[in-house]
């Protein structure tokens, strides 16, 4: 009998703690503007040299800051050591101004695999050489042969989706 009140409470507890993920207590802002919150993740075997994958594009709504992790080949995997050597990310509008993100200052040091390297870098709209209206993230394969299974980018980003932040 105590198991299956302990089973019953246990349940009940479950429930509730779903019901309160599932509808949050208020909505995302940023900066006091009405944002959704944007995550998403890709292989990137096959793609071809010189071409672009666009990985994120947001249009008509703005990126006000997204955060961007990619696997590339290097030669040395040391934090700064160098900017990845295969996949370029940028930022910015299509057809109006994109501008590349990853140099060696986003290269972190985290290998587990012999001549593969995690880049990160966090960008702010407006700041740092990115341009002011953001709505695409573009994968550019800079390297001379398609990309293998080594290769992969993840990014989340905030994405203002008043009306007044959409211009």
């Amino acid at each position: 009998m105590k198991a299956r009140k302990y089973c019953t409470f246990l349940a009940v507890g479950l429930v509730l703690f779903a019901l309160v993920m599932i509808f949050p207590s208020r909505k995302a802002s940023a900066r006091g503007t009405e944002s959704q919150f944007v995550i998403a993740s890709s292989m990137l075997s096959g793609l071809a040299p010189g071409a672009v994958f666009p990985f994120i594009d947001t249009t008509p709504q703005t990126i006000s800051q997204a955060h961007i992790a990619i696997t590339d080949a290097t030669t040395n995997c040391s934090p700064g050591a160098a900017s990845p050597s295969n996949v370029k990310v940028l930022v910015g509008q299509a057809g109006v101004s994109l501008v590349s993100v990853m140099d060696a200052s986003t290269d972190t040091g985290i290998s587990t695999t012999r001549g593969q390297c995690v880049f990160h870098v966090t960008i702010h709209a407006g700041h740092g050489g990115v341009p002011s209206i953001v709505t695409d993230i573009v994968v550019l394969n800079a390297g001379s042969s398609p990309l293998t299974g080594i290769n992969t980018v993840t990014a989340s980003a905030t994405v203002r989706v008043d009306e007044s932040a959409s211009n």
